[in-house]
């Protein structure tokens, strides 16, 4: 089958605006309350494996967009589905009922961006030890204060550079 044959069968999803990129991949951009449902429709069709849960910072906008990134070994065809959520009350659903990786991969966006999966029972911190401050990845993150604060205190040893 070909990407836009497969394209014009996800585009019957109610919502779905999908987006042919290039050979073996497709955009497919739905409203966040139908985000779960077009993921279930997809696993269907084939795109048995998570690779990944991206996250785009869309400052301007007051969103963050959850890109997640699907494969399909039978059709060698790899789905980005997305969806957008409010950057000021960042909240989603998890998709572990659908592929249970999702739980680490929702975990690294919730220390990462701040954004909270409701149903993953593990959003502890993941990689980052003792954070206090604004997630990381925002863009509004500001990471020069943040070294100037955290590490300008600290005495090098002796003999080291300053």
């Amino acid at each position: 089958m070909s990407e836009q044959e497969i394209a014009e069968r996800i585009a019957k999803f109610p919502g779905a605006d999908v987006e042919v990129l290039r050979k073996g991949q497709i955009a497919v951009k739905v409203p966040a309350e139908k985000g779960h449902d077009a993921a279930a429709y997809l696993k269907k069709m084939g795109f048995a494996h998570l690779v990944a849960v991206e996250y785009v910072d869309w400052i301007k906008e007051n969103e963050f967009e959850l890109v997640y990134n699907l494969f399909s070994y039978k059709m060698k065809m790899r789905a980005f589905l997305k969806v957008r959520i409010p950057r000021d009350k960042p909240e989603y659903i998890t998709f572990m009922d659908l592929w249970p990786i999702a739980m680490t991969h929702e975990r690294e966006a919730h220390e990462m961006m701040g954004i909270v999966f409701r149903k993953n029972p593990n959003l502890t911190p993941f990689i980052l030890e003792d954070w206090k401050n604004l997630p990381p990845m925002r863009k509004d993150f500001d990471s020069r204060k943040y070294v100037k604060d955290k590490y300008d205190s600290i005495p090098f040893a002796e003999g080291g550079e300053q």
